[in-house]
């Protein structure tokens, strides 16, 4: 039996790490925003994601298209996210790990005028 045993540690904004091809995959997030200041884009997906906030305190800005709030997690701590959003690192160290499906679409909106951007779809990676 082979076992990988890796630790979470992000090198880039957005890695994934594990997958299980036509259900779910899973990765760390480490936002490039320091606070909700600075955030221009929200996304959207058109399924739930998991947020697992690691390491450090770590913030998602959420919108409902009418209204946005922003709300901070320290660690062990876990959301799950439908409505617009983007995130924020509070902590040095801290990040997301994050779980979604395998396909869908994301809707990307600027946050000040709430008009569309672009709309991305994500695909299975089948072998």
């Amino acid at each position: 039996m082979h076992t990988d045993i890796i630790t979470l540690r992000p090198d880039a904004v957005w890695t994934v790490l594990f997958r299980d091809e036509g259900g779910w995959r899973a990765g760390v997030y480490l936002p490039e925003h320091r606070g909700p200041d600075g955030i221009e884009m929200l996304e959207k997906h058109s399924c739930p994601e998991l947020f697992v906030c690691l390491g450090g305190r770590m913030g998602l800005l959420l919108s409902d298209g009418s209204s946005e709030r922003a709300v901070e997690l320290t660690p062990h701590q876990a959301v799950m996210v439908s409505d617009y959003h983007n995130g924020f690192s509070i902590d040095p160290g801290g990040f997301f790990l994050v779980v979604e499906r395998t396909a869908f679409s994301t809707d990307y909106i600027d946050r000040k005028t709430g008009m569309f951007i672009k709309r991305i779809d994500v695909k299975p990676e089948y072998p």
